[in-house]
Protein backbone atom coordinates (compact mmCIF):
# COMPACT_ATOMS: atom_id res chain seq x y z
CA UNK A 1 0.00 0.00 0.00
CA UNK A 2 1.36 3.84 -0.79
CA UNK A 3 -0.56 6.76 0.18
CA UNK A 4 -0.71 9.58 -2.10
CA UNK A 5 -1.47 13.48 -0.82
CA UNK A 6 -2.89 15.75 -3.24
CA UNK A 7 -0.13 18.64 -3.50
CA UNK A 8 -2.64 20.94 -5.28
CA UNK A 9 -6.21 21.84 -5.32
CA UNK A 10 -6.49 20.33 -8.98
CA UNK A 11 -7.87 17.72 -11.72
CA UNK A 12 -5.95 14.42 -11.87
CA UNK A 13 -5.62 11.61 -14.31
CA UNK A 14 -5.73 8.32 -12.14
CA UNK A 15 -4.61 4.80 -14.36
CA UNK A 16 -4.58 1.89 -12.27
CA UNK A 17 -3.42 -1.70 -13.91
CA UNK A 18 -4.05 -5.12 -12.49
CA UNK A 19 -1.35 -7.91 -12.31
CA UNK A 20 -0.82 -11.17 -13.91
CA UNK A 21 -1.59 -14.47 -13.10
CA UNK A 22 1.86 -16.41 -11.63
CA UNK A 23 3.66 -17.96 -14.27
CA UNK A 24 4.76 -22.16 -14.29
CA UNK A 25 8.18 -23.19 -15.36
CA UNK A 26 8.09 -26.31 -17.80
CA UNK A 27 11.23 -28.00 -17.81
CA UNK A 28 13.12 -24.10 -18.88
CA UNK A 29 9.64 -23.38 -20.83
CA UNK A 30 7.90 -20.59 -19.04
CA UNK A 31 3.75 -20.32 -19.80
CA UNK A 32 2.67 -17.16 -18.45
CA UNK A 33 -0.10 -16.20 -15.84
CA UNK A 34 -2.93 -14.73 -17.47
CA UNK A 35 -3.30 -10.90 -17.82
CA UNK A 36 -4.54 -8.24 -16.15
CA UNK A 37 -7.09 -5.26 -16.52
CA UNK A 38 -6.61 -1.58 -17.22
CA UNK A 39 -8.98 1.49 -15.61
CA UNK A 40 -8.47 4.93 -15.36
CA UNK A 41 -10.63 8.05 -14.91
CA UNK A 42 -10.45 11.53 -13.88
CA UNK A 43 -11.08 13.15 -10.68
CA UNK A 44 -11.30 16.16 -8.90
CA UNK A 45 -9.24 16.27 -6.00
CA UNK A 46 -8.63 19.16 -2.93
CA UNK A 47 -5.05 19.75 -1.62
CA UNK A 48 -4.32 17.74 1.23
CA UNK A 49 -6.48 14.86 -0.05
CA UNK A 50 -5.04 11.68 0.98
CA UNK A 51 -5.40 8.86 -1.84
CA UNK A 52 -4.34 5.16 -0.41
CA UNK A 53 -2.78 2.91 -3.57
CA UNK A 54 -3.19 -0.78 -3.11
CA UNK A 55 -0.91 -2.21 -6.03
CA UNK A 56 -1.73 -6.06 -7.61
CA UNK A 57 1.27 -8.59 -7.25
CA UNK A 58 2.30 -11.00 -9.84
CA UNK A 59 3.36 -13.96 -7.94
CA UNK A 60 6.66 -15.85 -8.42
CA UNK A 61 6.99 -18.11 -10.92
CA UNK A 62 7.07 -21.77 -9.95
CA UNK A 63 8.78 -25.05 -11.37
CA UNK A 64 6.93 -28.16 -12.80
CA UNK A 65 8.59 -30.60 -11.14
CA UNK A 66 6.57 -33.59 -11.21
CA UNK A 67 3.94 -35.33 -8.41
CA UNK A 68 5.40 -34.67 -5.05
CA UNK A 69 4.40 -36.22 -2.23
CA UNK A 70 2.24 -34.02 -0.42
CA UNK A 71 0.14 -31.52 -2.02
CA UNK A 72 0.76 -27.80 -0.92
CA UNK A 73 -0.69 -24.64 -1.68
CA UNK A 74 1.34 -21.42 -3.74
CA UNK A 75 2.21 -18.03 -2.28
CA UNK A 76 -0.89 -15.58 -3.09
CA UNK A 77 -0.33 -12.20 -5.31
CA UNK A 78 -0.55 -9.45 -2.59
CA UNK A 79 -3.92 -7.78 -3.07
CA UNK A 80 -6.39 -10.26 -3.55
CA UNK A 81 -5.06 -12.94 -5.61
CA UNK A 82 -6.00 -16.45 -5.02
CA UNK A 83 -3.69 -19.06 -4.00
CA UNK A 84 -2.64 -21.97 -6.41
CA UNK A 85 -2.70 -25.33 -5.67
CA UNK A 86 0.17 -28.32 -6.49
CA UNK A 87 0.36 -32.22 -6.26
CA UNK A 88 0.93 -33.86 -10.03
CA UNK A 89 -1.09 -31.08 -11.76
CA UNK A 90 0.56 -27.61 -11.03
CA UNK A 91 -1.27 -24.64 -10.71
CA UNK A 92 -0.11 -21.16 -9.66
CA UNK A 93 -1.95 -18.21 -7.75
CA UNK A 94 -3.68 -15.51 -9.37
CA UNK A 95 -2.67 -12.10 -9.99
CA UNK A 96 -3.55 -9.46 -7.08
CA UNK A 97 -6.08 -6.46 -8.01
CA UNK A 98 -4.76 -2.61 -8.29
CA UNK A 99 -7.08 -0.26 -6.56
CA UNK A 100 -7.52 3.02 -4.91
CA UNK A 101 -8.83 3.53 -1.41
CA UNK A 102 -10.33 6.37 0.46
CA UNK A 103 -9.73 4.17 3.85
CA UNK A 104 -6.28 2.57 4.81
CA UNK A 105 -5.88 -0.80 6.51
CA UNK A 106 -4.58 -4.20 5.83
CA UNK A 107 -5.45 -5.29 1.84
CA UNK A 108 -8.53 -7.50 3.28
CA UNK A 109 -9.90 -5.48 5.91
CA UNK A 110 -13.55 -4.98 4.69
CA UNK A 111 -13.91 -0.89 5.64
CA UNK A 112 -10.98 -0.32 3.75
CA UNK A 113 -12.49 -2.73 0.43
CA UNK A 114 -15.78 -1.07 0.63
CA UNK A 115 -14.17 2.53 0.57
CA UNK A 116 -12.60 1.90 -3.09
CA UNK A 117 -13.54 4.06 -5.93
CA UNK A 118 -11.34 2.40 -8.55
CA UNK A 119 -10.29 -1.29 -9.11
CA UNK A 120 -8.04 -2.74 -11.75
CA UNK A 121 -8.63 -6.69 -11.83
CA UNK A 122 -6.15 -9.24 -12.03
CA UNK A 123 -5.57 -12.52 -14.14
CA UNK A 124 -5.98 -15.95 -12.82
CA UNK A 125 -2.57 -17.63 -12.60
CA UNK A 126 -1.42 -20.45 -15.20
CA UNK A 127 -1.49 -24.31 -14.99
CA UNK A 128 -0.60 -27.17 -16.66
CA UNK A 129 1.13 -26.88 -19.99
CA UNK A 130 -1.61 -25.60 -22.03
CA UNK A 131 -2.60 -26.97 -25.69
CA UNK A 132 -2.35 -24.84 -28.80
CA UNK A 133 -6.15 -24.62 -29.19
CA UNK A 134 -6.36 -22.95 -25.69
CA UNK A 135 -7.85 -19.98 -25.25
CA UNK A 136 -5.32 -17.57 -24.15
CA UNK A 137 -8.17 -15.03 -22.73
CA UNK A 138 -9.66 -17.31 -20.70
CA UNK A 139 -9.23 -16.21 -16.53
CA UNK A 140 -8.04 -12.57 -17.26
CA UNK A 141 -9.16 -9.55 -15.68
CA UNK A 142 -12.44 -8.66 -16.58
CA UNK A 143 -13.68 -5.09 -17.22
CA UNK A 144 -17.49 -5.08 -15.44
CA UNK A 145 -16.97 -9.01 -15.89
CA UNK A 146 -14.13 -11.15 -15.33
CA UNK A 147 -13.12 -13.66 -17.87
CA UNK A 148 -13.91 -17.53 -17.08
CA UNK A 149 -11.50 -20.23 -17.00
CA UNK A 150 -10.71 -22.89 -19.48
CA UNK A 151 -9.10 -26.30 -19.29
CA UNK A 152 -5.73 -26.32 -20.71
CA UNK A 153 -6.87 -29.08 -23.16
CA UNK A 154 -9.45 -26.88 -24.97
CA UNK A 155 -12.73 -25.42 -24.74
CA UNK A 156 -14.59 -28.76 -24.87
CA UNK A 157 -12.91 -30.70 -22.59
CA UNK A 158 -13.57 -30.89 -18.70
CA UNK A 159 -15.01 -27.28 -18.72
CA UNK A 160 -16.81 -28.36 -15.45
CA UNK A 161 -13.86 -27.89 -13.68
CA UNK A 162 -12.91 -23.97 -14.68
CA UNK A 163 -13.52 -21.47 -12.50
CA UNK A 164 -15.64 -18.93 -13.42
CA UNK A 165 -14.90 -14.70 -13.54
CA UNK A 166 -16.09 -11.97 -10.61
CA UNK A 167 -19.01 -9.89 -12.00
CA UNK A 168 -20.13 -6.73 -10.20
CA UNK A 169 -22.49 -8.60 -7.41
CA UNK A 170 -20.79 -11.88 -7.28
CA UNK A 171 -17.61 -13.66 -6.66
CA UNK A 172 -16.56 -16.43 -9.03
CA UNK A 173 -16.76 -20.16 -8.01
CA UNK A 174 -15.36 -23.70 -9.38
CA UNK A 175 -18.16 -25.14 -11.39
CA UNK A 176 -17.97 -29.02 -10.55
CA UNK A 177 -21.41 -30.62 -9.97
CA UNK A 178 -20.41 -34.42 -10.11
CA UNK A 179 -18.08 -35.07 -7.28
CA UNK A 180 -18.11 -34.53 -4.13
CA UNK A 181 -16.15 -33.47 -0.91
CA UNK A 182 -17.01 -35.16 2.06
CA UNK A 183 -20.78 -35.51 0.38
CA UNK A 184 -21.31 -31.61 -0.79
CA UNK A 185 -20.53 -31.49 -4.61
CA UNK A 186 -17.12 -29.47 -5.41
CA UNK A 187 -19.47 -26.53 -6.17
CA UNK A 188 -21.78 -26.40 -3.61
CA UNK A 189 -19.09 -26.47 -1.00
CA UNK A 190 -17.65 -22.85 -1.76
CA UNK A 191 -14.35 -24.28 -1.20
CA UNK A 192 -13.43 -22.34 -4.32
CA UNK A 193 -15.14 -19.22 -4.50
CA UNK A 194 -13.79 -15.94 -4.13
CA UNK A 195 -15.16 -12.83 -2.63
CA UNK A 196 -15.13 -8.97 -2.29
CA UNK A 197 -11.92 -8.10 -2.84
CA UNK A 198 -10.44 -11.61 -3.33
CA UNK A 199 -9.93 -14.68 -5.66
CA UNK A 200 -10.96 -18.53 -4.54
CA UNK A 201 -8.00 -20.65 -3.34
CA UNK A 202 -7.43 -24.18 -4.78
CA UNK A 203 -8.40 -26.23 -1.75
CA UNK A 204 -5.33 -28.36 -2.11
CA UNK A 205 -7.08 -31.47 -0.26
CA UNK A 206 -8.89 -32.40 -3.62
CA UNK A 207 -6.94 -34.08 -6.31
CA UNK A 208 -4.44 -32.38 -7.53
CA UNK A 209 -5.08 -28.51 -6.40
CA UNK A 210 -6.06 -26.16 -9.10
CA UNK A 211 -5.09 -22.55 -10.05
CA UNK A 212 -5.61 -18.98 -8.14
CA UNK A 213 -8.49 -16.74 -9.10
CA UNK A 214 -7.83 -13.62 -9.53
CA UNK A 215 -8.61 -10.37 -7.48
CA UNK A 216 -10.81 -7.79 -8.68
CA UNK A 217 -14.02 -5.86 -7.55
CA UNK A 218 -14.86 -9.14 -7.12
CA UNK A 219 -12.49 -12.31 -7.21
CA UNK A 220 -12.32 -15.05 -9.95
CA UNK A 221 -13.32 -18.73 -8.74
CA UNK A 222 -10.50 -21.71 -8.69
CA UNK A 223 -10.28 -24.15 -10.95
CA UNK A 224 -10.16 -27.47 -9.53
CA UNK A 225 -8.58 -31.13 -9.96
CA UNK A 226 -5.49 -29.51 -11.47
CA UNK A 227 -7.15 -28.10 -14.75
CA UNK A 228 -7.04 -24.77 -15.90
CA UNK A 229 -8.14 -22.12 -15.62
CA UNK A 230 -9.55 -20.05 -12.39
CA UNK A 231 -11.39 -17.14 -13.33
CA UNK A 232 -10.02 -13.62 -13.41
CA UNK A 233 -11.16 -10.45 -11.43
CA UNK A 234 -13.97 -7.87 -12.14
CA UNK A 235 -13.11 -4.03 -12.38
CA UNK A 236 -14.63 -1.36 -10.63
CA UNK A 237 -14.89 2.00 -11.29
CA UNK A 238 -16.80 5.06 -9.70
CA UNK A 239 -19.33 6.58 -12.31
CA UNK A 240 -18.91 4.10 -15.45
CA UNK A 241 -21.92 3.07 -16.74
CA UNK A 242 -23.22 -0.52 -15.53
CA UNK A 243 -20.83 -0.59 -11.92
CA UNK A 244 -22.46 -1.58 -9.12
CA UNK A 245 -21.24 0.17 -6.42
CA UNK A 246 -21.55 -0.82 -2.90
CA UNK A 247 -24.12 0.82 -0.17
CA UNK A 248 -22.09 2.47 3.10
CA UNK A 249 -24.45 0.51 5.34
CA UNK A 250 -22.71 -2.83 3.76
CA UNK A 251 -21.16 -4.87 6.82
CA UNK A 252 -18.81 -8.37 5.36
CA UNK A 253 -21.67 -9.92 6.02
CA UNK A 254 -24.04 -8.10 4.04
CA UNK A 255 -23.13 -6.53 1.39
CA UNK A 256 -25.46 -3.95 -0.10
CA UNK A 257 -25.47 -2.98 -3.94
CA UNK A 258 -27.09 -0.10 -5.05
CA UNK A 259 -27.47 -0.64 -8.67
CA UNK A 260 -25.97 2.54 -9.48
CA UNK A 261 -22.10 3.13 -10.14
CA UNK A 262 -21.57 5.89 -8.57
CA UNK A 263 -19.49 5.44 -4.59
CA UNK A 264 -21.49 6.17 -1.68
CA UNK A 265 -18.16 8.87 -0.63
CA UNK A 266 -19.48 11.02 -3.76
CA UNK A 267 -16.22 10.79 -5.51
CA UNK A 268 -16.83 10.06 -9.01
CA UNK A 269 -14.45 10.03 -12.13
CA UNK A 270 -15.28 11.66 -15.24
CA UNK A 271 -14.01 10.18 -18.80
CA UNK A 272 -13.85 6.22 -17.18
CA UNK A 273 -11.96 4.35 -19.21
CA UNK A 274 -12.14 -0.04 -18.39
CA UNK A 275 -10.34 -2.39 -20.79
CA UNK A 276 -10.13 -5.88 -20.28
CA UNK A 277 -6.98 -8.51 -20.13
CA UNK A 278 -7.69 -10.02 -23.33
CA UNK A 279 -7.54 -6.42 -24.84
CA UNK A 280 -5.58 -3.59 -25.97
CA UNK A 281 -4.58 -1.37 -23.52
CA UNK A 282 -1.78 1.65 -22.36
CA UNK A 283 1.17 0.24 -20.86
CA UNK A 284 3.17 1.76 -17.95
CA UNK A 285 5.52 2.45 -20.35
CA UNK A 286 3.45 4.80 -22.74
CA UNK A 287 3.53 2.40 -25.15
CA UNK A 288 0.69 0.19 -25.65
CA UNK A 289 0.43 -4.03 -24.68
CA UNK A 290 -2.20 -7.06 -25.07
CA UNK A 291 -3.67 -7.05 -21.53
CA UNK A 292 -1.09 -5.94 -18.97
CA UNK A 293 1.85 -8.40 -17.67
CA UNK A 294 3.91 -8.30 -14.43
CA UNK A 295 3.00 -6.37 -11.40
CA UNK A 296 0.11 -3.98 -11.03
CA UNK A 297 0.83 -0.62 -11.12
CA UNK A 298 -0.78 2.89 -10.68
CA UNK A 299 0.02 6.75 -12.37
CA UNK A 300 -1.50 9.33 -11.22
CA UNK A 301 -1.04 12.53 -13.39
CA UNK A 302 -1.87 16.15 -12.36
CA UNK A 303 -3.08 19.07 -14.46
CA UNK A 304 -3.13 22.51 -13.13
CA UNK A 305 -6.22 23.81 -12.80
CA UNK A 306 -6.88 25.27 -9.66
CA UNK A 307 -10.30 23.98 -7.55
CA UNK A 308 -9.78 26.94 -5.13
CA UNK A 309 -7.68 29.79 -4.34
Amino acid sequence: MQTFTAPLATTYKIECWGAQGGNMNFDDVVVGGVKGGYTSGILNLLKQSTLYIYVGQHPDTQDYIGCIETIRSFSKGYNGGGAGAYHCQAGNSGGGATDLRLVSGNWNDFNSLKSRIMVAAGGTGTGHMPYPNADAKAGAGGGLTGFEGQDYRGPNVETRYRGTGGTQTYAGNCQEELESINGVSVKDSKLYQGGFGFGGDAYSEFKMGGVGGGGGYYGGGASCRGHVCGGGGSSFISGYTGCDAISSESTENNIIHTGQPNHYSGKVFTNPVMIDGASTMPSPSGETETGHSGHGYCIITWFPLSLEP
